[in-house]
């Protein structure tokens, strides 16, 4: 074998393997050598033209080979009465695109992984002189290599003292003759040590026979997987058996496939190989064993197949009906408790919205006071929950911070814009429909000021929208259906009258799932008081008892007072609030005017009440005083009054 454009030698295998003497002597002896060239079923006599190629002694020299001199080459050794011929192959290609072999005239060469191997430069004896040695470079995979300490090269040899699984691969050995490469690739493949072991069943598992549930007049694949060691050239025997039959014996139904390579390394390999029925009958019921073998022994598998019974369906069903009756519970049980559970998750893991968004307010309520002389016998209910039982609940109960116009803000001329300031400042937006609401449209604040009207569009704050009636055929109802569609975050919660009343009720759960995360807080008995208990004249000091009506305060002077205020004209009265005092002149509270039936009432400015110091003081108490903002509210405790101011 030789790449086009080397020079080749093809010698007369006569005098290399059929006979003992040499080409001399059997010249001397009278006999000819002559050279053939098979084309065909014929063999033509070689012309030698001396340019490409010549005759010498027992071989013809190919000076620059090419492709078209591939072929059989007959030498016949004759005379008069002895005639003996034999034939020798020339295969010659080109090299591979961007290689310096051509794969198909590669030599080849085995090695176990750890062992001891030399690879030979091959054919080189045709090249050599008396003189000299040829000069032989080694490459790998065409490319110079370094070689590692254990790889040495001999002469025209290169010897690997251990090899390793990535030594693998091609070694090309080139020399020069006469101006002209030459070169020899030899393909080593490296394999894992040779085995002592007969092949190991994975599938089915020796000594461990399974058993196969079939259903008859159905199709059946079952495969047989074994692994087998390197055991030289020998390829993996695996086959199966019915009993003594082979399967070639059996039906025509029963086949076996192709043997597969699942998988190989370094000559380990793991097969397959699968009984096929094509469709399975009762007489198809019975025991089949795969078996597996090389040349160190035999290991066996068997499988069994039997019937499927009706009660394997009746296990299946069973348990994908338990399966979907589960599915169901658990959907009817979130579709009954789904508040419930939200509740509970984020009380338990939840965090409070108030941490970090510098709001005061966790609802502003928006509803109609209306005077309880007033109420409509019809509407009394939705008023009274309006009123009474929806701040109460949410406050004391449920320990929210409510924001509540008619209690917590006082008219003034900028009361549009503090109430604006304090919807701002609330977390949630609570709108109750009652009767009275739709009838005297007490939403039209949240469509005339814009700043409102921009916050519901926007989704700026979170609507919570408690209807306490049906809307269809109601005064106003398609401007509140209108005030719905344009509010960008609403949550809609039903008040039913009586049956939402009790706190269990899904009213009072999906209306707190609704408001802002809060968690439970254990009150004290002084902290569920009411609020006009807890409010802002609950610190405010004076001798007698305070009321206060419209712009103003009211002293009311008890029964056990009268005495006390007798005792000096010039007592002085002060009312504390927060860490500023107000110093009120005793000229304004003509003593003799207190009685048991009359009030006594003292101008406080609504200055005073709203946090802001009055002008004539502010230079004198200037380092006491909080430094309130005009418009920046007073704590719930200090407007926490009811029947005070209105």
């Amino acid at each position: 074998m030789a790449l086009a454009g080397e020079p080749v030698r093809v010698k007369c295998a006569l005098f290399y393997s059929y006979i003992r003497t040499n080409y001399s002597t059997a010249q001397s002896m009278g006999l000819r050598l002559i050279w053939y060239k098979n084309k065909g079923d014929l063999e033509e006599p070689i012309i030698f033209s001396e340019v490409r190629m010549s005759k010498e002694e027992d071989s013809i020299w190919f000076h620059s080979v090419e492709a078209q001199d591939s072929g059989f080459y007959t030498c016949v050794l004759r005379n008069s009465t002895y005639c003996m011929k034999v034939s020798m192959s020339l295969t010659v290609a080109e090299n591979e695109s961007g290689l310096c072999y051509n794969s198909q005239i590669r030599y080849s060469e085995k090695s176990e992984v750890t062992k001891r191997k030399e690879i030979v430069c091959p054919d080189m004896d045709d090249y050599k002189t008396a003189e000299q040695e040829p000069d032989v470079v080694w490459y790998k995979e065409c490319k110079p290599k370094m070689w590692r300490s254990v790889i040495i090269q001999k002469g025209n040899a290169l010897l690997i003292q251990e090899v390793q699984e990535e030594d693998g691969g091609n070694y090309t050995c080139e020399l020069k003759y006469e101006g002209k490469l030459i070169r020899r690739t030899t393909e080593l493949k490296v394999t894992a040590l040779l085995t002592d072991k007969p092949p190991k069943p994975l599938f089915p598992r020796e000594n461990h026979p399974s058993v196969i549930d079939v259903q008859l007049g159905k199709p059946l694949n079952i495969p047989c997987k074994a692994f087998f060691g390197f055991s030289g050239e020998s390829g993996p025997m695996i086959y199966w058996m019915k009993g003594e039959k082979f399967i070639e014996e059996l039906a025509g139904h029963i086949r076996e496939g192709e043997i597969r390579l699942l998988r190989e390394h370094l000559g380990e390999k793991e097969v397959e190989l699968t009984l096929i029925f094509d469709a399975v009958v009762e007489a198809d019921l019975a025991n089949y064993t795969c078996h597996v073998e090389n040349r160190n022994g035999r290991k066996h598998a068997s499988i069994l197949l039997r019937k499927k019974d009706l009660i394997y369906k009746i296990e299946l069903a069973g348990g994908l009906g338990a399966i979907l009756l589960l599915l169901v519970l658990l959907t009817v049980i979130y579709k009954c408790y789904n508040i419930e559970l939200l509740l509970f998750y984020r009380q338990n893991f939840g965090s409070n919205e108030d941490a970090d968004d510098n709001k005061e307010y966790d609802a502003y309520l928006s509803y109609t006071k209306v005077d309880p002389d007033a109420l409509d016998c019809d509407n009394n209910e939705e008023e009274q929950f309006a009123l009474e039982i929806l701040p109460d609940v949410l406050e004391k109960h449920y320990g929210y911070k409510l924001f509540i116009p008619d209690r917590d803000l006082i008219p003034s001329g900028t009361y549009i814009e503090d109430l604006t300031r304090c919807v701002e400042q609330s977390r949630r937006l609570i709108i109750v429909l009652t009767p009275d609401y739709v009838l005297r449209r007490g939403w039209s604040i949240f469509e005339l000021e814009t700043r409102l009207h921009s916050m519901l569009v926007s989704g700026e704050i979170k609507v919570i929208w408690i209807e306490c009636m049906e809307l269809k055929k109601k005064v106003n109802c398609r401007e509140v259906e209108l005030l719905k569609r344009n509010i960008k975050l609403l949550s809609l919660v039903k008040w039913k009258g009586t049956q939402s009343s009790k706190l269990n009720s899904k009213f009072w759960k999906q209306l707190v799932y609704e408001m802002p995360i809060k968690k439970k807080v254990t009150l004290s008995r002084r902290q569920v008081l009411d609020s006009a208990e807890q409010g802002l004249f609950g610190e405010l000091q004076t001798a007698p008892s305070i009321a206060v009506t419209s712009t103003s305060a009211a002293l009311v002077a008890s029964q056990a007072d009268l005495s006390d205020f007798h005792q000096t004209d010039s007592m002085p009265m002060r009312h504390c609030c927060r860490s500023y005092n107000y110093e009120m002149p005793t000229s304004s509270l003509p003593i003799s005017s207190l009685g048991s039936h009359h009030h006594t009432y003292c101008n406080i400015p609504l200055t005073l009440l709203n946090g802001q110091l009055p002008l004539n003081n502010a230079a004198k108490n200037a380092p006491e005083f909080h430094r309130n903002s005009p418009l920046l509210p007073l704590s719930s405790k200090e407007l926490s009054f009811t029947s005070d101011i209105w």
